[in-house]
């Protein structure tokens, strides 16, 4: 294993980057910024105006690319008769505290520059490039686990899309974090994560958590709004990965609690109600906080370990593809295919539906539909189900010229460092 980085270093990153606010390559799927300011503003004819290659932060895209496996392996073990019970059962129900809180955490991270945009701003360079993947692929998710649970039709469809079916929730909460993050723009960090609370607790204290489109929607934006507000803190948590006071500190917390839920799921928990609902995200709640410590230092060791780290961060670098298509491919695969083939010939084709064949069919789905799309999001246009381009704006030409002719102090800067160097 590579030795890690000291505590105030970064392996192959200059610190400097994380508190300039500069754009870092490591948001959902590509960089936003550098694709909105690319295609829409920069004429191709200057030379100048192209943009640089973005960076990427390594330890982000290993947590990414682990919650997305995660995610892949819940679906499949929950899917699978005694899924559960298996050590892949297992090693999903380690993963659960860290999923989820880990893709939130690394969003809010890098999505700071909300807090410098116009609404216009937002729309443009942020939530068209969520809406558009999401409206590409929901009404096929959608009509997948309406048709399975016998309410395929129109209306149920069209509530689907607006208040985000379960299949493809990820992104339509994240627009709604984005556009929560903007209203809360000039309010103090403090003040903006207490705020980011409120849905949640109000939905403890009226039962609502017990809908799981709400409960999804709102017990992560806390996480989302820490690491937008605190990105420094949580840098500079991944820097001191390799400290042994850090290690044992943040293993400990996440156990800890561990321990605590699990034993409060297993023996308290035991009549499930609207009390007993409202309990448990809260204890979730406190979960998301005690369990991201530990999964960014996690994450920056196995961002440091040969082989690993090349797997995780490709993976982590193209977790789009996969989220969007993953679930659908398993459906086709495991119900439609094996299970249809075993109900045709159980003598023949019957062992499809047992355990570890069915898991070994959803992990080839998930492997085949993340394949299949990343070279989707290769194809000229057709990409743009994936990756859409950047809307037109009216005067964007017009604001190019201006800002030639009127630099920034920080482009001024440069321009001189360039000069003496």
């Amino acid at each position: 294993m590579r030795g890690l980085p000291a505590a105030g270093t970064f392996q192959g990153r200059a610190e400097p980057h994380w508190y300039r606010g500069a754009n870092i390559k490591t948001s959902s799927g590509e960089t936003l910024d550098a694709i909105a300011a690319t295609r829409a503003v920069a004429p191709t004819s200057t030379p100048a105006s192209t943009p640089r290659k973005v960076s990427r932060v390594e330890w982000a895209d290993t947590a990414k690319g682990l919650s997305i496996i995660g995610v892949c392996l819940m679906h499949i073990v929950t899917a699978v008769p005694d899924g559960t019970s298996t050590p892949l059962g297992l090693l999903s129900s380690f993963l659960d505290p860290l999923r989820m809180p880990l893709f939130f955490l690394v969003s809010g991270l890098f999505a700071h520059r909300v807090l410098e945009r116009t609404l216009g701003d937002l729309w443009y360079r942020r939530l068209w490039f969520l809406l558009v993947p999401y409206l590409v692929f929901t009404p096929f998710q959608a009509l997948i686990r309406l048709h399975m649970a016998g309410n395929a039709d129109l209306p149920h469809l069209i509530q689907a899309i607006l208040f985000g079916d379960p299949g493809l929730w990820f992104l339509y909460t994240l627009m709604v974090y984005n556009i929560v993050a903007w209203l809360l723009r000039s309010q103090p960090a403090v003040v903006a994560l207490a705020l980011s609370f409120v849905p949640i607790c109000a939905g403890m204290m009226t039962g609502w958590v017990q809908t799981q489109s709400f409960r999804q929607a709102f017990i992560y934006m806390p996480i989302f709004f820490a690491g937008l507000h605190f990105r420094t803190w949580f840098f500079g948590l991944a820097n001191k990965a390799g400290n042994a006071a850090v290690i044992l500190g943040t293993f400990g917390i996440f156990v800890a609690w561990e321990f605590v839920y699990r034993y409060m799921e297993a023996v308290v928990f035991q009549d499930w109600d609207i009390v007993i609902f409202s309990q448990n995200a809260f204890l979730a709640l406190i979960r998301t906080f005690t369990a991201v410590p530990f999964g960014v230092v996690l994450a920056v060791w196995l961002s440091n370990t040969p082989m690993v780290n090349r797997f995780l961060t490709f993976v982590g670098a193209n977790t789009l593809p996969i989220y969007v298509s993953h679930h659908a491919m398993m459906w086709l695969f495991m119900d439609v295919i094996a299970r249809g083939l075993a109900d045709g010939d159980p003598d023949r084709y019957g062992f499809l539906t047992e355990t570890y064949p069915l898991m070994l069919l959803g992990f080839a789905a998930c492997l085949f539909a993340g394949a299949l799309f990343y070279n989707v999001g290769k194809v000229p246009v057709l990409k743009w189900i994936l990756y859409p381009p950047a809307l037109p704006r009216r005067g964007a030409t017009r604001l190019h010229s201006t800002a030639e002719q009127h630099p920034t102090p920080r482009q001024q800067c440069a321009s001189s460092t360039q000069t003496r160097s």
